[in-house]
C-alpha cells in the first residue's frame, strides 16, 4: 500500500506530535513520536516497506515490530479515513 493524506484532512506538528482534523466530521487526534514519524512519510511516495525501514532507521526498533507497527498505524487511519490508497501513475 502507498497512502496518501485524505483531500478532507489537516494536520500540524505542535511540540513533536501531530494534530491530526478530519475536517468532514471534526474528530481530532493527537499522534505519538512514532506515529507523527509515520505520518510524516505519507505523501503518495513512500509505500509501506519505505515506511517500514525509515521507522527501523529512525527508532532502532526491530524490523519484526517495525513492520507490526507500521501496518496497525496504517490500518488504523485508513479506518479512520484519514488515508487513502495513492493513485498509480501511468
Amino acid at each position: 500500500m502507498t497512502p496518501k493524506i485524505g483531500p478532507q484532512v489537516a494536520w500540524q506538528i505542535v511540540d513533536g506530535e501531530a494534530i491530526v482534523v478530519d475536517l468532514a466530521s471534526g474528530n481530532t487526534i493527537g499522534l505519538n513520536p512514532a506515529a507523527t514519524f509515520l505520518w510524516s512519510q505519507i505523501d503518495g511516495n513512500h509505500d509501506e516497506s519505505q515506511m517500514t525501514t525509515a521507522l527501523i532507521d529512525e527508532f532502532e526498533v526491530s524490523p519484526a515490530d517495525a513492520e507490526r507497527d507500521t501496518r496497525a498505524f496504517l490500518d488504523e487511519m485508513k479506518r479512520r479515513t484519514l488515508i487513502v490508497e495513492a493513485a498509480e501513475s501511468a
